[in-house]
């Protein structure tokens, strides 16, 4: 089940201290039996003292091993998170397996270490110890308890087969549940626009009822699989009590060992009907390392996927109309238009005729009132968001320069390539900024790190916004060609009144204002 966690020198220790601990705690319970035992015939107090000493120690001891357990959780589950941050923006998933992934995923493990591995210990090195000790006081008994034990964990393993299947049902219903609401809650605004809020709840609802039932079905057989190890652990104690209870009226045994070995029968069988109680958990978090070993372990991304994100889309206008929210009247009305791909498409047209608007609606930032926009065929309101994000670069009119490093804001967008970095800087004479301070830059300056920025996200489809706006000519010609050298499998749409981007760009298309 830990295959897929590198066991740490860290981890190592933890785990050589929890098995000290037990192995002493597994001590003092059997001189607390053997006290007890003492304390029928002789009730002096120097018994009564040793009695409490050593009942106190074990569950002291026990404590203490319990705080280890969750020092160990909490070790395991940061690596794991540290690992599945440094997988995660590789990856194509969907919203409700990414959020499945991080919190139910990796929290089930938590259940693990708390509720199973403690007993796991136990019944490693408790059950030995306590059968040695049964050994050595009677052999009969030490047979009875050594025949018994493996009915519980067979019994375990042929529920455990139909509790695997209904559990992988249940933790598929979480994950569509994750990911509706996680869907639902970053297209509210646009549901209340559009007044299907009521819709979108009442199949969030159908799916949380079918998670809760499919959730029911696993804490069924839960719960049948603790009745069962239940019963059959109170047989097999109840089988050793009447054996030594008949020997004990024939004589085969004294009265001092009968009792002993009853006080250590109900101990030897706790770990195995702890293990019972949490039966459900044992599943479920084996599962969970499953589905973290199969993350962790597939490729960030196959050769086709890649393939698909990088091919320059088509996009295709039909009767699109947009309205700002809290306004009358259109910014874009009745718009049709085919922009093809891997060109470079300049948008052209009067101030206010919908040139940045019709960007922003490119760039999922807005959708629009009515119309559709397809890209390479498919509406971009089917499109995941994320999806979205990773296939797009956009440059607004007036780039947004954070409060950081120069280097921190060219690298926004995800890990920073110096090679490119630098290329691009030469390009647009910009290689004497210092990268390593915070700087306020010249609007001109502020338009080309907003355009490097669009360029080293790499994406299929770049949108700049009035990219030359405010540069001189000479400025201008070296944008440009930096764009024609980086045009290659992308399809470029700007957004500019220049003449020189103008007659640079593949296809015009000028909008008027309606």
């Amino acid at each position: 089940m830990l295959g897929v966690l590198k066991i740490k020198s860290e981890h190592w220790r933890i785990l050589k201290k929890i098995s000290a601990l037990k192995f002493v705690e597994g001590i003092f319970i059997i001189l607390t039996a053997k006290i007890l035992v003492e304390l029928v015939n002789n009730t002096t107090a120097e018994i009564f003292a040793e009695f409490f000493i050593f009942f106190s120690a074990r569950f002291l001891v026990a404590n203490f091993s319990s705080k280890q357990f969750l020092k160990l959780s909490l070790a395991v589950q940061t690596d794991f998170r540290k690992k599945l941050h440094e997988e995660i923006f590789s990856r194509e998933l969907s919203s409700g397996e990414l959020l499945t992934i991080i919190f139910d995923t990796v929290q089930t493990l938590n259940d693990f270490f708390v509720k199973v591995l403690p007993n796991f210990f136990a019944t490693i090195i408790l059950i030995p110890l306590f059968l040695f000790s049964a050994l050595a006081t009677d052999f009969l008994t030490a047979i009875i308890l050594l025949v018994t034990l493996p009915i519980a964990p067979f019994l375990m393993y042929l529920i455990g087969k139909a509790t695997a299947e209904k559990n992988s049902v249940a933790w598929n219903e979480l994950q569509k549940l994750n990911g509706e609401f996680k869907e639902l809650l970053s297209a509210i605004t646009t549901l209340k626009m559009f007044g299907r809020i009521d819709t979108a709840t009442k199949k969030l609802k159908a799916t949380s009822e079918k998670s809760s039932a499919a959730t029911l079905d696993v804490l069924k057989l839960a719960f049948v699989s603790s009745f069962a190890l239940e019963l059959i652990t109170t047989l097999s104690i109840a089988l050793v009590a009447v054996t030594l209870g008949l020997r004990l009226i024939n004589g085969g045994i004294n009265f001092e060992s009968a009792l002993f070995l009853l006080l250590i029968a109900p101990e030897f069988f706790l770990p195995v009907r702890k293990l019972g109680t949490a039966f459900h958990v044992i599943i479920s978090s084996r599962q969970a390392f499953e589905r973290l070993e199969n993350f962790l372990n597939s490729e960030k991304k196959s050769a086709g996927t890649i393939e698909k994100i990088k091919m320059p889309p088509e996009i295709l206008v039909e009767n699109l109309k947009f309205v700002y929210p809290k306004k009358k009247s259109p910014a874009l009305d009745e718009i049709n238009l085919k922009i093809q791909a891997g060109k470079i498409t300049a948008i052209t047209g009067e101030s206010g005729c919908g040139k940045s608007t019709l960007l922003k609606l490119f760039a999922g930032l807005y959708l629009p009132t009515e119309g559709e926009i397809f890209f390479s065929g498919l509406p971009i309101s089917k499109i995941q968001p994320e999806s979205l994000a990773e296939k797009i670069s956009y440059m607004p009119q007036a780039p947004h320069l954070f409060e950081t490093s120069l280097a921190k804001n060219f690298s926004m967008f995800g890990v920073l390539d110096e090679k490119d970095l630098q290329k691009f800087l030469v390009a647009l004479n910009l290689q004497n900024l210092n990268l390593s301070a915070e700087q306020k830059l010249s609007r001109g300056q502020l338009q080309r790190l907003g355009l490097i920025r669009a360029l080293l996200k790499n994406s299929s489809l770049i949108l700049l916004d009035e990219p030359t706006a405010g540069l001189d000519t000479k400025t201008e010609k070296k944008v440009l060609d930096l764009l024609k050298n980086f045009s290659y499998r992308k399809t470029i749409i700007i957004a500019t009144h220049r003449a020189a981007v103008i007659n640079f760009s593949d296809a015009v298309i000028k909008l008027t204002v309606k």
